[in-house]
């Protein structure tokens, strides 16, 4: 028994060595792997360089930090902007060396979905000067410097390194293998200076800044970077205009900390012309504000007396325009279908001798309730932040195909293949052919089909009227858009009203069913229109999809009709063929078969960017933009009216104009906000930027000699500014000639 013992402890004794060797093992296995693994690559890299190999007594003396980023990294500016963390240097240097602050390059500027940041990325140079005495101690220094910065990327890591150089005190010392980096970095970094003569006027959240032009010398754009935080409203774009006396404006917004808590002067960085690194420049300096009076932004046209006429749109303004608006709605091409419906059903209810007022209040009720439940829907979308625009429901290829879905029912109605009826009853024939076609309820479906596919064809005064309901609250919003709605309902309201009116209508007979059949060519074009939208938005087997949907919907409507005229039923089929049709609509619902959405040009016109704008403009190109959809009558109106006209070409290819197109068609969040800042809420949008940094909306209706005449007003402005440029300095002979206009360097002039 006692040696049984002796063998269980044994045992449990070998068992708690091996447990505990197994876990020192692993331990150490554990350590070993983690050992050999190469340790993760720095975001940042920092080092110190020196445009010379040695350091000069009494000299001037340039040395560098460089911060070498890892693709896709940055780190932050002097103000770093809407979010991120200021770059932090400190040194270490011998007790009878002194150095100054490393100076900041000007940074780049990002605009992530309104988020706005001044950044670094790839290499960012710093440069410092060192300053040493007569008799240096030692014979060489020994700088080191230690860096704490934000490195983001797709997230953000707080970091910092460290580096040192040891230069000898040199005589005469030789330019180092750095020395051209150094000497570019001293380019690249503003010049802090005062300019004299600037005004800086603010009224509400608007700042209009303007610099005499005998103090900068302004060609192609005037941009802002503030240096102090919670002051502009960075998301939206600075707007630079040349005033009449050559001055350079820029026109800003107010952040709200301001505006409750308003400072007297700004300090932040002019530069002009793309900064030092385009040929252009940069300046430091701070100037007094003022309250005074600021026109807004945009520069309007044809549309709203907007800029301009000193004018503004109110919220009475925007009622009183939605309004004419909604009326000449009534008379765009996308509504012709859905209205030859509405004088269908007047024609059949005057035969029967029915009141019209039903109608016409039915109507008006249908696009009243719609325009308010879209207005609705759109603002409280946008108050979650979702970017959406007016017109956002003929964006969501589902709602196409429903109406496509839709539209070809309608069109085989008309055709007399069957009868819109609720009851499966209506087999009999006598009751088919006395079933009313017409009625209240069908006046404000009509009402309704009216609205969500008409609204998106914006009319003229409309545009901005809708562009300003949105920005306002909610009350005076929904004020607006149901003006829009009451102007299109109208004139049909008011056919109703007076009984006399109707007397206008023709008499009833035979010539009515063939008027019926007639009505069907508009509808049936409508379906064709819609079919080659959304061709727009989903792949091509998306489109074969929604053609069999729509093939098995019209076999379940005449079968449908053939049961409602006593022909014979077919249950079974009818139910499978209409099963196939809803299941088709489902299945593009689900996003399958969704287009990416891409910007497309057609011919000379190519992808809209901001950063294709901003890039001819930097060329002095001036630049023209077609924001449209497929899904835009007017837009497509337009195309063939004005823009693709061969004398409107030749005016763009002899103004040497860009020709950039935003499709629309798709939900696209930057055309959203592009139309936004533009005081828009759809599409055409129109815009013209000139090489002064100006921009010209263009009325939402265009016809050759608006779009003409823009373009040759850009020419002749160009050839003026030419002589303005070279007038004071020698005679103008040759516009295509340049040179410089000012001896003292290319920012500081006449």
């Amino acid at each position: 028994m006692g040696s049984v013992k002796t063998w269980l402890a044994a045992a449990a004794l070998c068992a708690a060595a091996a447990s505990t060797w197994a876990s020192g093992a692993q331990d150490l296995l554990s350590t070993l792997d983690r050992a050999a693994q190469p340790a993760p690559e720095p975001s940042v890299t920092v080092r110190l360089v020196a445009q010379n190999e040695g350091l000069t007594p009494q000299a001037e003396n340039l040395l560098a930090v460089v911060l070498e980023h890892a693709p896709g990294w940055h780190t932050y500016w002097r103000m770093p902007g809407d979010a991120g963390l200021t770059t932090q240097f400190s040194f270490t240097t011998p007790k009878d060396v002194r150095l100054t602050d490393p100076r900041f390059p000007l940074p780049e500027r990002h605009n992530d979905k309104g988020i706005v940041s001044f950044s670094y990325g790839g290499t960012a140079v710093f440069p410092f000067e060192a300053e040493i005495p007569r008799f240096p101690e030692g014979r060489s220094a020994r700088i080191s410097i230690h860096v704490s910065y934000l490195a983001c990327k797709d997230v953000c890591i707080p970091g910092e390194g460290t580096a040192e150089i040891t230069l000898p005190y040199e005589v005469a010392p030789k330019p180092s293998a750095d020395a051209e980096l150094v000497s570019n970095a001293i380019v690249n970094v503003p010049e802090v200076a005062d300019i004299r003569g600037v005004r800086a006027v603010y009224e509400e959240d608007r700042l209009k800044v303007t610099v005499p032009a005998s103090e900068v010398h302004v060609e192609k754009s005037l941009s802002f970077y503030p240096l102090d935080e919670r002051v502009l409203k960075l998301s939206d774009e600075p707007q630079h205009q040349t005033e009449e006396d050559g001055s350079a404006s820029i026109l800003m917004t107010l952040a709200p900390e301001f505006l409750q808590e308003p400072r007297a002067t700004l300090s932040g960085v002019f530069v002009g012309d793309g900064g030092p690194a385009a040929g252009g420049w940069a300046i430091e300096t701070s100037f007094p504000l003022e309250k005074g009076a600021v026109p807004k932004p945009a520069v309007f046209s044809g549309a709203l007396p907007v800029a301009g006429s000193g004018a503004s749109v109110t919220t009475l303004t925007a009622i009183v325009f939605a309004f004419l608006g909604g009326l000449i709605l009534n008379l765009m091409p996308c509504v012709f279908p859905i209205l030859s419906l509405k004088i269908l059903q007047l024609i059949e209810g005057y035969r029967r001798g029915e009141r019209l007022l039903p109608h016409g209040i039915a109507f008006t009720g249908g696009v009243l309730v719609t325009m308010g439940v879209l207005a609705g829907a759109l603002l409280a979308l946008r108050g979650v932040g979702m970017a959406l625009g007016w017109g956002f429901q003929l964006q969501s290829p589902w709602v196409v195909s429903l109406l496509l879905v839709l539209f070809v029912a309608i069109t085989i109605n008309l055709l007399g293949v069957f009868e819109f009826t609720a009851a499966s009853h209506l087999a009999d024939t006598r009751v088919a052919r006395s079933a009313p076609r017409t009625g209240a309820a069908s006046s404000f479906f009509t009402g309704i089909l009216a609205v969500i596919v008409a609204s998106p064809c914006t009319a003229p005064f409309m545009g901005a009227a809708l562009g300003y309901a949105v920005t306002q609250p909610a009350v005076e919003a929904i004020a607006v858009f149901l003006s829009l709605g009451l102007g299109m309902a109208l004139p049909w309201l008011l056919l109703c009203i007076f009984p006399g009116w109707s007397r206008m209508l023709p008499r009833p007979g035979a010539w009515m069913d063939v008027f019926r059949k007639v009505m069907a060519i508009p509808m049936a074009l409508a379906v064709v229109w819609l079919g080659w939208v959304l061709s727009k938005q989903v792949s091509l087997n998306g489109m074969l999809l929604m053609l069999a949907g729509c093939g098995s919907a019209a076999i379940a409507l005449w079968l449908l009709g053939r049961e409602q005229w006593g022909r014979g039923r077919n249950r079974v089929l009818m139910g499978v063929t209409s099963f196939l049709a809803a299941g088709a609509i489902a299945v593009i619902a689900t996003g399958e078969f969704d287009r990416a959405a891409t910007a497309q040009g057609r011919g000379v016109w190519q992808p809209w960017s901001e950063e294709a704008v901003r890039a001819s403009l930097a060329e002095g190109r001036p630049v023209f933009v077609d924001f449209t959809a497929a899904w835009c009558v007017t837009c497509q109106a337009n195309k063939v009216a004005a823009l693709d006209r061969d004398e409107v070409q030749t005016a763009f290819r002899d103004g040497n104009v860009t020709l950039l197109m935003g499709d629309w068609t798709n939900r696209d969040p930057a055309i959203t906000d592009i139309l936004s800042r533009f005081g828009r809420s759809g599409v055409p949008l129109y815009l013209l930027y000139r090489p002064d940094g100006t921009v010209q909306v263009l009325p939402e209706l265009l016809t050759p000699g608006i779009v003409l005449d823009a373009v040759k007003e850009i020419q002749k402005k160009q050839k003026l500014a030419v002589r303005h440029h070279t007038g004071r300095r020698a005679s103008f002979q040759d516009p295509e000639s340049s040179g410089s206009a000012c001896d003292a360097g290319p920012h500081f002039c006449r």
